[in-house]
């Protein structure tokens, strides 16, 4: 305990008093002010030692290519020994007005000395409580090896789709044990574009004239766009009309309706492994209908001979997957093809010429849409059109075959003060040899 003051005064007091009794010849005050002057050695400082991410930086592409693994090794300095604690890693991502809570879309596992991987959360505290820092990952305690100054950390990152907005998120890692920090170093993560994962890639589909049905999933890259076909399987030529109920996926899910000769309708469920589950038969009377086209949200569409369309609203159940139908209105037998885009339609006439029917607000079943407006003119140079989802990072697409068998990919290009207007735009080569199809779905 340090002493107090009165206590300090009367030691330098009699310091002095014996200086002056004390003659120099027997050593005297320069005898005794030496000790008093003498420094009292204490502990050396000990410098941290050193934590090395393998490699430099982990580059982990956000999507569905999976978990990559960076590993840390923690080199201490002499004398220093376990275990090292829990510590609580802070990043610091690019500046962004709402950040959101990326950190609860993170996995890692971590794995100490060789061990078994555990679970490492990641978490994104509110911003604006913790100092800009809104990414943080709990890297887990350690036991250091008996006889060894050396620990390892082998740390996986799993992050989705949309992720790389964050860039590189970089952070010093400081390990301690109960004696203070024992080493430093800095843990870095680049992330990168990647793969989209497979529920969000669309896939298409086309039926040669055998009556066997192909799909392609789409990459969700640029080039190519379209991954190799796959067989789904034979006998689909029955059927006089397909559509999807929205937006198939790479992932298996989705749903479509198929009517076959006979006018009766089959809903097939998608079935998540398979393309589909087994058919399920809605009911009979659908020849009366020129034309089915299926909406995002279960919804269909049917136009009679008269050219009347009608609404089906969905979704039910596969036994009854829609709703008593409601009249949508007349003309629609000016258009040779109907097919959807985005929430909507876009319906071409004979001329070429496309029109665009935006998704309307709701409110009345019988005005699912807004008044058409025009899109442009040349699309009769085409011989088949099929609306579909995100294809090579674009949100909505519409394929397109050209007459000498060439499928091109429509993008999207949307304006309006909340993005409400929406329309295709730059097609893109998907592939050729289209033409052995007969239809394309």
């Amino acid at each position: 305990m340090r002493p107090t003051r009165p206590t300090r005064t009367f030691l330098v007091a009699a310091g002095v008093l014996l200086a002056a009794l004390i003659p120099p010849a027997a050593g005297g005050a320069q005898a005794l002010a030496s000790p008093l002057a003498a420094a009292i050695p204490g502990p050396a400082a000990v410098e941290p030692g050193t934590i090395v991410q393998e490699g430099g930086p982990l580059r982990v592409p956000a999507g569905e290519e999976g978990p990559l693994t960076t590993r840390l090794t923690v080199t201490l300095p002499p004398g220093a020994t376990g275990p090292l604690l829990p510590e609580r890693l802070a990043f610091r991502g690019p500046d962004r007005e709402e950040p959101g809570r990326p950190g609860l879309l993170f996995t890692s596992t971590c794995a100490v000395n060789g061990g078994p991987s555990k679970p490492c959360a990641w978490d994104s505290p509110d911003p604006e409580a913790g100092d800009g820092v809104w990414l943080v990952l709990d890297l887990p305690g350690a036991e250091v090896p008996a006889g060894s100054s050396t620990v390892t950390y082998d740390i996986t990152l799993d992050v989705p789709s949309g992720s790389e907005w964050l860039g590189t998120l970089s952070t010093t890692v400081e390990l301690d044990t109960a004696a203070g920090v024992v080493a430093r170093g800095d843990l870095s993560f680049q992330l990168v574009t990647g793969t989209p994962e497979a529920y969000r890639r669309a896939s298409l589909h086309a039926r040669d004239r055998d009556g066997v049905l192909w799909q392609y999933d789409a990459t969700g890259r640029n080039e190519p766009l379209l991954k190799a076909r796959k067989r789904v399987g034979g006998g689909w030529n029955v059927y006089t009309a397909l559509t999807k109920l929205g937006t198939t996926t790479a992932s298996g899910f989705g749903d479509m309706v198929a009517r076959d000769r006979d006018g009766v309708l089959w809903y097939y469920r998608g079935g998540g492994v398979k393309p589909f589950a087994p058919r399920v038969r809605v009911g009979g009377g659908w020849n009366v209908y020129t034309g089915l086209t299926g909406l995002p949200g279960g919804d269909l569409v049917a136009r009679d001979r008269d050219g009347a369309l009608w609404r089906y609203p969905g979704p039910g159940t596969p036994q009854r997957p829609f709703g008593p139908r409601v009249r949508v209105g007349g003309g629609w037998n000016v258009y040779t093809s109907v097919v959807a885009f985005g929430d909507g339609l876009v319906a071409r006439t004979a001329d070429g010429r496309q029109w665009r029917y935006e998704k309307a607000d709701g409110r009345n079943p019988a005005v699912p849409f807004e008044p058409r407006r025009p899109v442009g003119g040349g699309w009769n140079a085409f011989t088949a059109l099929a609306g579909t989802g995100l294809v090579g990072g674009h949100d909505t697409s519409l394929a397109a075959r050209t007459k000498d068998g060439r499928l091109l990919m429509y993008g999207v290009l949307r304006w309006g003060e909340r993005d409400e207007n929406s329309e295709p735009y730059h097609p893109r080569p998907a592939g050729h040899g289209w033409n052995i199809y007969d239809l394309i779905v």
